[in-house]
């Protein structure tokens, strides 16, 4: 649904209930942490920064709007190799499932977690959150930018046909 809506926006919803199914399945496997960070990360974050992209780029957004490919068999037809591949691959290795890996690992809480997190990983966090925000920062800077030169061109390209009816009215 996401690649085959006709509406981008809609695609970007469509995006946003793919990655909601993927957090079920973290919880399924018991990484509550793991589709906690995908509901806030990539649900919250990612998905609503493409639909700010879609806003402040202007993007042509509608029933008119043409973002099919003519490339759909060319496209269907690499997925279902890369599907035939992975399944020889899956079937000649020999790998454990999710239950033969969980097994393994001692189940913590999201509370130890997180009190590592914020104790000794509290520098690589904060570093991470500062670049995030001078991402954010800068994206908007440059959307303001070019929105200003946008208007600038317009309006000189109204004041010449003002200024052109002015000359053919003399």
């Amino acid at each position: 649904m996401v690649i085959s809506a006709k509406n981008i926006i809609h695609s970007a919803f469509y995006l946003a209930a793919t990655l909601l199914c993927v957090a079920v399945y973290f919880i399924m496997l018991r990484a509550q942490y793991l589709a906690a960070v995908q509901i806030l990360v990539y649900m919250g974050a990612v998905v609503v920064l493409i639909l700010f992209a879609l806003m402040l780029t202007r993007t042509a957004v509608g029933e008119y709007t043409n973002i099919s490919s003519k490339q759909t068999v060319f496209a269907g037809v690499v997925a279902l190799m890369l599907f035939a591949a992975l399944t020889v691959v899956f079937h000649i290795t020999n790998i454990p499932g999710a239950d033969g890996i969980a097994s393994g690992i001692e189940v913590t809480s999201i509370k130890d977690f997180s009190d590592v997190l914020f104790s000794k990983y509290a520098l690589p966090f904060e570093v991470a959150s500062v670049l995030l925000l001078a991402a954010l920062v800068g994206s908007v800077v440059l959307a303001v930018k070019g929105k200003q030169e946008e208007d600038k061109g317009q309006k000189q390209i109204g004041d010449s046909t003002e200024a052109g009816k002015k000359k053919k009215t003399k």
